[in-house]
C-alpha cells in the first residue's frame, strides 16, 4: 500500500481545500482513490510512464458521479502537478 506523504496531503490540500485532520469529504476520497491508482500503475509501468492508459474515477463531486476516466500516467502527473482534478469530459468540479 502506499505511503500518504505530507507531499500528497499537501496537494489534496489545494485541491479540495482540506488538510489531513479533517474528515474527508467524497472528492477527497476519490482523490486517494486515483492517488492508489497512480501507485499500482507506477509499479507496473517503472520509473518512466508509458503510453498505456489507466482507469481514473472522475473527481467531480457530483452526487453519484464514478466515471472512469482514461488517461496516461504522465497526463495524470501533470493535472496533479498543476493542482487540477481529474474531470470526465464535460464535467466540471463542484462545490
Amino acid at each position: 500500500m502506499p505511503v500518504l506523504t505530507p507531499e500528497f496531503y499537501a496537494v489534496r490540500g489545494r485541491m479540495t481545500g482540506r488538510d489531513e485532520n479533517q474528515e474527508p469529504a467524497e472528492q477527497d476520497l476519490l482523490f486517494e482513490v486515483n492517488a492508489h491508482v497512480h501507485e499500482v500503475a507506477r509499479r507496473f509501468e517503472g520509473v518512466e510512464p508509458g503510453a498505456e492508459n489507466w482507469e481514473f474515477t472522475c473527481e467531480c463531486g457530483a452526487p453519484g458521479c464514478r466515471v472512469a476516466v482514461s488517461m496516461t500516467l504522465a497526463e495524470y502527473e501533470a493535472l496533479r502537478a498543476a493542482g487540477d482534478p481529474v474531470l470526465a469530459p464535460g464535467h466540471e468540479k463542484h462545490a
